[in-house]
């Protein structure tokens, strides 16, 4: 009766998903992250709805992909006692006791291929390490490099290729070689174990990243500016229509640490996708500063 009552809710499970039965992981993955994206974009939108054809339940997507991937996994596991162990619950349990019996004798040699493939492991990311500087060494030096750090999307993904997004930037500094530009994907909201997780990285990336340029969100502007990690713009000649300024835990009084490029049909001609809120500010410790700033006010005169 359970068995036949999980079949049912896996049916509607898949129905949710709008996929066949017969869908393999890959396929599961895919449609759900599609769906994901769909949910976002859809609370992204300026007034906030969609047609009704288009509507996602982001609750309802996220709990029939976990159904359906747990329901695969106790299958799976199922399928590898009976083969391992047979059906017998007698024989199954003297071959789990000879397993652990020779997984206790084996112990050492498994740790040392572990240790083994770790070593060979690391000797292979060190040499494609040195590959990726050896042709990153080859390219001209970075003028500037930007990181679009908020709800944004671009192309199909939360970690898409920016190369097209370089070229059009690139265009409007002739006297520039190369821009580096990224985009690190923030939800507004933690409503799933993939915008936990989504989180997390973007925290981890402002922790190590070292671009130049930081363009960003009203939401993440306000968390960033305060912990000092932006340049004092106060001084540098921007309007002020266009300033954003905040306060640091040190310096209580409001100075001026963005730049409100939201109107820049330039910026939203490069495509990125999401809030439309664009508020510039410049690493504290940036390399390119000077840069920095004459991209801002590059993009800022054609508000």
């Amino acid at each position: 009766m359970e068995e036949q009552n999980d079949l049912i809710k896996l049916k509607q499970a898949y129905a949710e998903l709008g996929l066949p039965e017969d869908a393999d992981r890959e396929a599961l993955d895919n449609r759900y992250y599609v769906l994901m994206r769909r949910a976002r974009t859809q609370k992204m939108r300026e007034h906030g709805e969609a047609p009704a054809g288009e509507r996602v339940d982001e609750d309802k997507i996220n709990a029939a992909y976990r159904f359906i991937k747990d329901y695969e996994e106790e299958q799976a596991k199922a399928a590898y006692a009976r083969e391992t162990y047979g059906s017998d619950p007698k024989k199954a349990a003297r071959a789990v006791k000879r397993a652990h019996f020779f997984h206790y004798y084996k112990f050492h040699i498994l740790g040392a291929i572990v240790l083994l493939i770790a070593i060979g492991y690391g000797i292979k990311s060190y040499v494609d390490h040195r590959h990726e500087q050896a042709e990153l060494a080859k390219l001209p030096p970075v003028d500037v490099s930007v990181m679009f750090f908020g709800n944004y999307l671009y192309g199909d993904g939360i970690n898409p290729d920016m190369t097209n997004v370089e070229a059009d930037m690139l265009k409007q500094f002739p006297d520039w070689k190369r821009v580096v530009a990224s985009l690190t994907y923030v939800p507004a909201e933690t409503r799933s174990e993939q915008d936990m997780a989504l989180l997390q990285k973007s925290m981890l990336v402002l922790m190590t990243d070292k671009s130049d340029l930081y363009i960003m969100d009203k939401i993440n502007f306000e968390k960033l500016a305060p912990q000092e990690g932006l340049l004092p713009l106060d001084g540098d000649g921007f309007p002020d229509g266009v300033q954003v300024k905040s306060k640091t835990e040190k310096d209580t009084a409001e100075r001026v640490y963005g730049v409100d490029l939201s109107g820049s049909a330039l910026l939203k001609a490069l495509g990125i996708q999401g809030t439309t809120e664009f508020i510039a500010g410049i690493r504290a410790n940036a390399k390119h500063p000077d840069q920095a700033k004459a991209f801002i006010r590059h993009y800022l005169g054609d508000s």
